[in-house]
């Protein structure tokens, strides 16, 4: 992970993170020493925060779950004693997501997906553009 924000920001970037980037669709992955977990995957993203109070002081809360609230489907994931947050930035310079370390190198990945339907309809928008 490069460019890592600077803990002093980490309640406002993950803030507007969250605005910008709310319900769309996501994959979670925890990565440490059994490798690779898959957490879930398309779920919408709701939104992630810092704990600055309590005893989860030091933790981010990464929240995915349903578009509406008769929908039942949600995850909450909570990453205790983080020591580095960095955005996940595509070739096409847009964020593609976040990942998050924690003291014992534990990373938490979120990246968004781009579900398929969305990919094929962008890929013809571009060719009508060409031709």
């Amino acid at each position: 992970m490069l460019g890592f924000v600077d803990r002093t920001q980490w309640k406002t970037f993950l803030g507007e993170f969250s605005k910008r980037n709310q319900l769309r669709p996501a994959h979670l992955e925890v990565v440490g020493d059994i490798g690779a977990q898959i957490a879930e995957e398309h779920l919408p993203f709701v939104g992630v925060g810092f704990e600055t109070k309590g005893h989860n002081a030091g933790s981010v809360e990464i929240a995915l779950g349903g578009e509406t609230a008769a929908d039942e489907r949600h995850l909450s994931h909570l990453v205790s004693n983080v020591e580095r947050i960095a955005p996940l930035i595509g070739t096409n310079g847009m964020e593609d997501g976040l990942g998050i370390e924690d003291q014992n190198g534990v990373k938490t990945i979120l990246r968004f997906e781009t579900l398929p339907e969305i990919e094929n309809r962008e890929l013809r928008e571009r060719r009508q553009l060409v031709h």
